[in-house]
Parts: structure tokens; sequence; C-alpha cells
């Protein structure tokens, strides 16, 4: 009876213990006693003080009977306890939700299907489930991997059938396995959906609104039009060819920007040629959208030759990356500027020796607790990472003091210690790098963003080149006054140059080619200007708008990448200055070939213009002698851009003679389109300019009253007073808005902002991949690398009811 007690009622069998042991204690000792003892001394006075108080009882011992336990616990029945042994079958309830949470766990943590075969798992199973039969490897690898990888992708599909535009931005980029698996390509998409309102744990693909549609409209799915129709305002064709009406309520609505990876194509022992990429990224695009009626947008992707040629054979348009760009002009400024590859081999060189040698690291240890440093490590970089390059400067210049101190007690030692003594110039030096380096890691950042979308190509441009013309100026300053000479002071080739309130050190920098190739590039033309331009600043600012893309002259024309690098006699600073480094990495900004084309390219300025939280500031963007002639150019843009993706007609006016007018007319713009196989400038302004082919009346005020009628919504956007937008979803929320108010605009608009900046979610897919094909795991096939990868790159898509097929 005792053992059972102890075995099935252990709580209630050690409280009765407890208090037999209390009971059975002697007792304490009486009052008399108490009294005898204090009148002999024996009590403190305090005690002595308070003896005439009677003690208090001790406190009845609790009833140890089981009945009196609230929280006693019934004994299980023979077939309860049968019940609890018996394992769950293949088809039960809990063994599927466990086979699901463990193919998620697999996925996401990037782990060897051999796991749940090993008995540490097995145990582990046991021990938490019992009744749960671990299914083999060969049931996650071949059924539930495979079913995970299917649910999601229908439910990223059903998402494309949602989506508002009819085009989506692609992201790509290349990537050679060094486990000899081929090279891969990523693939992924970009588009916008249109959510109910709420918060965003109610904002679900079970709340995705139906998108609005407008019949014949080759861009973009059509919207129900809110003022240009000859029979209703609010009145739409549809395909069959009888007028509709949207009666979805938008302004309670808000814009998602949705963003997916589709494919992870292995090109296996395939040649690495232009025409194979073409061909894995044609049927990706033909798999995933035309069975839900979209077409690929912009590509997003850096300068890789063959992609780019595979892009063209696919008729899409070639976006470079902002990331890469950025990285080329630095990693230019780097390699070209005068000793500073001997300086950073130098310090290379000490970060090496600190990180290999225990006595020198303990000896810096040291030398921070006694300067009251942080304990921190020096950092080694990766040369063909620069940012990796700034925090091992910065590292170092946090820690000079201890390595100045470390370098004088060991200079006489070491003759190699002597060769790497770091002067007061590289210091500086060092510094002044920093600050450099510091504006274009902010930049990257800004343009590596999720919520970054092309909008902000423009603005962070602008921004970098005058935050590098700042620095410049605010060291010539100082340097002046350094100076005894007033205002003027010595180059290295001799010649005397004069900093004038007019900004004349840029204008003497640039020939009429520069200037004629840079177009819209700032410039100091006046003191006011410079206020202007810094009040915008404190705006970008306030605004929380985070820089970002970059795309070509008119979204697709091909650069020259033969980008030189600034030389000596470009520059009319003195070396070694940050004045100096900053002018030459300015020039190694402007002299980019791809910068320039950004600069010049109304198509960026145009999706500024399109961004609410950027379009009262885009004339301050431009120079002010400029300013009313481009902001009427980029109006214009726009408008062709809406006549050209809006190239719907109504009921009415396809009728007797004028139908085959507009059929005409309807023709002629298809061919051009499918000629080029995208929107391009020229073509935009070739419409604009030229007069009509057809001499029919009716087509011509037809032509003009759509144009007129894109006029006035421009006219109108461009003139409503915004309110500071901070978030980085109000853009989209506020086209969404407007869908009732301006239909085509607040759809093109919604295709132009759902483009990213930069292909970094690309780059983000090969991290992953490298993470599944380990040195360990180097067997696994490229079917399951890729649904792997897809699983863990699409977390976010995955069904909250998700059903895996039995294990047999």
């Amino acid at each position: 009876m005792t053992r059972h007690l102890h075995a099935k009622h252990e709580l209630q069998w050690g409280t009765h213990l407890k208090n037999q042991a209390l009971a059975e204690a002697p007792p304490a000792p009486s009052t008399a006693a108490a009294s005898a003892s204090a009148s002999r001394g024996m009590l403190p006075p305090a005690e002595q003080q308070t003896e005439d108080v009677p003690p208090t009882p001790p406190p009845p011992p609790p009833s140890t009977s089981v009945s009196t336990i609230s929280h006693s616990s019934v004994q299980l029945s023979i077939s309860q306890t049968l019940e609890r042994k018996r394992k769950f079958p293949p088809s039960h309830p809990r063994a599927l939700g466990l086979n699901a949470s463990i193919s998620k766990l697999l996925a996401f943590e990037m782990l060897s299907f051999r796991l749940v075969d090993t008995d540490s798992f097995k145990q582990l199973m046991a021990m938490a489930v019992p009744q749960y039969v671990v299914p083999s490897r060969h049931y996650f690898s071949k059924t539930a991997v495979p079913s995970l990888h299917m649910q999601v992708s229908d439910k990223i599909k059903c998402a494309l059938r949602n989506a508002i535009c009819g085009k989506v931005h692609l992201t790509t980029d290349t990537w050679t396995s060094k486990h000899g698996q081929g090279r891969y390509i990523s693939l992924t998409a970009h588009w916008m959906n249109v959510v109910a309102a709420g918060p965003p744990a109610d904002s679900s693909l079970a709340h995705v609104l139906p998108p609005p549609r407008i019949a014949g409209h080759h861009s973009l799915p059509p919207v129900a039009s809110s003022s240009y129709s000859a029979s209703s305002s609010t009145a739409s064709t549809s395909s069959s060819g009888q007028p509709h009406t949207f009666t979805t309520n938008f302004s309670t609505a808000r814009g998602k920007r949705q963003q997916a990876i589709l494919k992870l194509i292995c090109l296996g022992d395939r040649p690495h040629t232009a025409q194979e990429f073409w061909r894995g990224i044609e049927q990706q695009t033909d798999e995933w959208f035309l069975p839900v009626g979209l077409k690929p947008g912009l590509v997003v992707c850096d300068n890789g030759r063959n992609l780019v040629a595979a892009l063209g054979l696919a008729g899409l348009t070639h976006i470079p990356c902002l990331a890469h760009v950025l990285n080329l002009v630095v990693q230019r400024f780097i390699h070209h500027y005068p000793n500073m590859s001997e300086l950073l081999h130098k310090v290379r060189a000490v970060c090496a020796r600190f990180r290999r040698s225990h006595p020198a690291a303990a000896r810096l240890s040291a030398l921070q607790r006694n300067f009251g440093l942080p304990a921190h490590r020096l950092i080694c970089d990766v040369p063909t990472r620069w940012n990796s390059t700034l925090h091992m400067l910065e590292r170092l210049c946090e820690q000079q003091q201890a390595i100045v101190e470390f370098q004088l007690q060991h200079a006489r030692v070491s003759r190699t210690a002597e060769q790497h003594h770091f002067t007061t110039n590289d210091w500086a030096s060092m510094r002044d790098l920093c600050a450099l380096l510091r504006c274009f890691e902010y930049s990257t950042n800004m343009a590596s963003g999720d919520d970054t979308v092309i909008s902000v190509t423009i603005p962070l441009l602008c921004l970098l080149e005058k935050t590098l013309r700042a620095m410049m100026l605010e060291e010539v300053a100082q340097m002046e006054k350094e100076e005894e000479d007033e205002g003027s002071f010595l180059t290295l080739s001799g010649q005397s140059v004069r900093i004038g309130s007019e900004g004349g050190l840029f204008k003497q920098q640039r020939t009429g080619s520069q200037v004629a190739s840079q177009g819209t590039v700032l410039e100091d033309e006046e003191d006011e200007e410079e206020e202007v331009e810094g009040d915008e600043d404190d705006a970008s600012s306030q605004r929380g708008g985070s820089p970002g893309p970059s795309l070509v002259r008119g979204w697709g024309d091909t650069v020259d990448d033969d980008d030189t690098p600034p030389t000596e006699d470009s520059l009319s600073l003195p070396m070694g200055s940050l004045a100096h480094m900053s002018e030459y990495m300015l020039q190694c900004l402007r002299n980019d070939s791809r910068v320039a084309h950004v600069l010049t390219c109304a198509d960026y300025w145009v999706a500024t213009l399109l961004d609410p939280r950027y379009k009262d500031n885009v004339p301050t963007l431009i120079p002010e002698l400029e300013r009313d002639r481009k902001m009427r150019e980029y109006k214009r843009t726009l408008i062709e851009a809406l006549l050209r993706a809006f190239p719907h007609v109504t009921g009415e006016q396809v009728e007797g003679e004028g139908r085959g007018v507009a059929r005409g007319r309807q023709r002629s713009c298809v061919t051009a389109s499918s000629s080029e196989g995208r929107v391009s400038m020229a073509e935009m302004w070739k419409s604009f300019v030229s007069t009509p082919q057809l001499s029919a009346p009716t087509p011509d005020t037809e032509r003009v009253s759509r144009r007129q009628h894109f006029t006035n919504m421009v006219e109108q956007y461009v003139c409503t007073p915004l309110h500071i937008l901070t978030d980085g979803s109000a853009p989209f929320n506020y086209w969404v808005s407007k869908l009732s108010t301006w239909p085509e605009l607040a759809c093109y608009a919604l295709e132009v902002l759902s483009c990213p900046a930069a292909s970094v979610l690309s780059e983000r897919v090969f991290s992953t991949a490298g993470g599944v094909i380990t040195d360990k795991r180097c067997r696994l096939s490229t079917a399951n690398v890729d649904k792997l990868t897809f699983i863990k790159m699409n977390q976010a898509w995955i069904p909250q009811d998700l059903s895996l097929p039995c294990a047999e």
C-alpha cells in the first residue's frame, strides 16, 4: 500500500508524511517555564517585556484525507490506459498536424531529411507524443515537401489572379553552386493586391478584393472610368461588348505590395548562354502568368552580359539594380583613388595580426581595459564587399588609442610592425574614408529595403550627390580659413583655384559634353538654390522617405559599361583631404553611365512624380532655370504613357464608318508595341510629336478628348495638396483610394510603384540555397533544392489550414 501511494499519489502522500512529522514533534515549552527562564535572565529584554502576552496557538494540521484535496488526480481506468498506449493511425488529425509541423521544421531550419530517422529524434517524439509514429524520411522528401510546395504555389497563383495591374515585375540573378550542381537562376515576382481595410492581421488573402477591369486594355487590367465615357461616368465595356459598372468601394480598401519567389532554375550541364537563360525565364513566365492573364513587366537585375542578353531575347525590359550600380561606383573609387590600395593593405595586415595572434589580441584587450575602450575585436574585411571595408575601418578608428599604444610598444621589436605603423595622415584618411563610405552604405541600405520602390531613385541619387558636394564645400571652407591668401590655395598642379558663392568650382570641372550628358544633375546656381535644396533635405528626412532604385533611359535602352575613373587633371583640390576624396567620389558618381541615364530619363522622374511622398518636392530637385520646362516635359510623358496604356473605346464610338477607323488605330498601336516588345521612350515621344495618320475627323476628335481627359487627371493630381506621408505603404493606400476618382492614373501609378528598387530578394534566394546545399548535403537533388528554397523564402504564403497527405 505504501508503494502504491508513493507511486500514484506522490503529492498527497508527501503532504501526509509532512503533517505526521509535525504532529510527532516535541511540544513547545510552556508559559510557566518561559516565565521562569525570563526571571533568571535567560531571555533578551524584548522577550522579557512581552512575556505576559499569550503565545499564538499553532495552526491545526491539515486533513490528510484524499477526498478533501481539490487537485487530486483520478486514476485512469484500464481502457483509458490502453487508449493512451495506442498509436495514431496515419489519417489521425494529430498525426497529420505533426507531419505538417515537421515538414515546415525541415524546410525553415534547412535540416536534413535524415533527421527524422535518427534515434534521438524518435526518442524526443516518443517522450512528447507517445501515440505518434514518425514517418520515414522518404515520406517527407517525396510526399510532404512536394505537397507543401504545391499548396504554397496555389496560394501565390490565387494572389496573382487578383493582381490589380496586368504586369508583374521580376527580379533575377545567377549563382553557381560550389558542389557541382551547375548554375542556378532565381526568379522573383512583385505585384499589387487590393485588400480590405483593417489591421494587417485581418488582411490575409481571404480578404483580397477582386480587381477592377476595363475592356480592351492591353497593359493593365481594366478599371471602371470615373469621368471618361460617352454613355456614363462610371460605366465601362466588358469583354462581351456590354457595358457594366464596377461597384466596389475602394475608399475603404488599402493596397498591399506582394512579393514571392517563383522558381530556382538549375541549368545543370546546359551551357550558360543567353539562349539557355532566355528559355528558362520564358518557361517560368508562361507557367505562372499566362493562366491568370498577366504579363511580365520590368526585370531588375545586375549587368551580367548573358543575363541582359537573355532579357533582350525574351523581349523584357532590363532595369539595373541600384545597389549594384552604387557598388560599382564605390569599387571604382577604392581601386583608383591615389594611395588608397596601399593604405587598405596596411590596415588589413594590422587587423589580420590581431585576429591570428593570441598574444597580440590579449595585449590589445589589456590596453582596451586601461583606456576604457569597448572590448571589441578587430574586423577583417572581404575585399569584394566594400561595406565590410567600412566596418573594418570604423572598428580600427574606434580602437585608435589602443592601436597606437600597441604600435609604440612593439615598433622597436619587429621591423614588420614598424612598416605597418600608422601615421597621423593615415588616421585622418581612414576617418575621412569612413565618413565618405557611410553615405553610400545608407543609400545602399535604403535601396535594398523591402518597401523601397522605383520612385525613390531620383531623390536618392540627388541627395547622395548633394551630400558629397556639401562635404566638399565644408572642407574647402575650412581650408580657406587656414590659408594666408584670402579665398585661394594651391592645388597639386600649382594652379590657384578660387571658391566663389556661385559654385564656380563645379562649373570649371565640367566640359560642354559633360553638362549635356548629365542633364538634370543638380548644380549650385545661386545661394538661394542651396537654401531651397537644404529645405528639401529636411523635408525628405521628415517624410521618412527612403531613397531607392534605378532604371535606364526609356525603361530599356542599353547602357555603355565603359566607365573610366577620374584623372588627377580633372580634380582641383589638394590630395589627401576629405574635400579631395569627396570630389573624386563625386566624379566617379557623375561619370557612371548608368547614373547619367537615370538622371536624364523622364520615366524615372515620372515614377517619382507618381509617389505622393515626393510629388511636391520633385521641382526642388530640378535646377531653377529648367524647372518649368522639365515639369511640363514630365507631365507630357505621363499623359502619353496613359494614352498608350489605355487605348480603349466605348460602345457608342464603334459604329458605322468610325468602327473601321477605330479598329485601324488599335491595330497600329498593337503593331508598334509588338515590334518593340516593351513601352519605350522613343515610341512615346514619336506618338506625342507626330501628327495623326488618319484624316477622319471622328478619330481625331476622340484622340483629343482622351488626351484632355488624362491631362485633367494629371493636373488635378499634381495640384492636389497632400499631407506628409511617412508610412511605407502610404503611396499604395493613397492610389487605391483614388481608383474611383482617377481610375486609369491610379492603375498606372500602382503598376509603376510595385517595381522594386534592387534585386536583393534574388540575392537572398541564393543565400538560402547555400544553406540548403552543404558539404554534408551535397547529394540533394536539384528539384528538392528548389522546393526547399521555395518554401523557406515563401513562409508568409503557407496556408493556415495546411493539410498534407497521409503517411503510408
